[in-house]
């Protein structure tokens, strides 16, 4: 019968394991974080390059102008608020647990409802105007409505008609004993926005698409855009370090 391993080949055994994990792992962490690190750093960089233009002196290129929105479509009518806008986002969320092998429990939010809707609009200011091209954009916009129910709360009787008739095959007639939030956001007719993106003529006007600068539209102001940029850049900075220091550990321990 051969004999059992001792505890020290063991311990070495795992120890050898975990150090191949983080010799793989570490690197492609590295690479992910160093390539969003870069991608963010240069969409910064450009941002702070540019300067807000008035519409009627925009140039090709990578733009940034200040304006109100408007349509010649048909407004749409945002779910909750009931406002006129071009944009809106009602979403819902859903407060779940999970645990782990341990016992413990962690608790997360899960999309339950999200009804999003755009339409082709335009921002102008005193100087002309520019079409923004909505299909590919993302907004940046301030909560306009918030709320919360659950057990022994519940969510006030507009919200629930609202999910009761507009959201029922979702809902199924039982969200309501659920741990839930509710925001709403949507960009209105006429509201001040600043809008980051590509430019380039549009006939005798100009349109706004994305491209080397990504297209984004803001309620909160060009310097709340910029600023979102520069936390990426650290965060995905400090990650992408982490990963390095990781595979370091690893190569320690395969080596002592």
């Amino acid at each position: 019968m051969n004999p059992l391993p001792s505890l020290p080949l063991i311990a070495e055994s795992d120890a050898n394991t975990v150090a191949y994990v983080l010799l793989v792992v570490g690197p492609l962490l590295a690479m992910a974080f160093f390539y969003f690190w870069k991608k963010a750093k240069r969409t910064r960089d450009l941002m702070a390059a540019t300067e807000t233009s008035p519409i009627g002196q925009l140039t090709e290129g990578p733009s940034e102008i200040r304006g109100r929105t408007d349509t010649s479509e048909k407004p749409l009518i945002s779910p909750w608020r009931q406002q006129s806008c071009v944009h809106y986002c009602f979403h819902v969320e859903e407060q779940r647990s999970r645990t782990d092998s341990k016992g413990n429990t962690t608790r997360y939010w899960k999309t339950y409802i999200k009804d999003e809707l755009t339409v082709p609009f335009l921002v102008k200011d005193e100087t002309g105007q520019a079409v923004v091209d909505s299909s590919k954009i993302r907004f940046t916009l301030k909560e306009d409505r918030f709320s919360r129910s659950g057990f022994m709360n519940d969510a006030d009787s507009g919200l629930q008609q609202l999910l009761e008739s507009r959201y029922n095959k979702k809902t199924k007639g039982w969200i309501f004993n659920k741990t839930l939030r509710y925001t709403e956001t949507a960009l209105e007719m006429d509201e001040e926005v600043y809008v980051f993106g590509e430019a380039s003529r549009l006939g005798d006007g100009w349109m706004l698409r994305h491209g080397k600068m990504p297209l984004i539209v803001s309620d909160e102001g060009g310097a709340a855009v910029e600023k979102s940029y520069s936390n990426r850049v650290i965060v995905f900075g400090v990650l992408g370090i982490l990963s390095v220091v990781t595979t370091c550990v690893g190569f320690v321990i395969l080596v002592t």
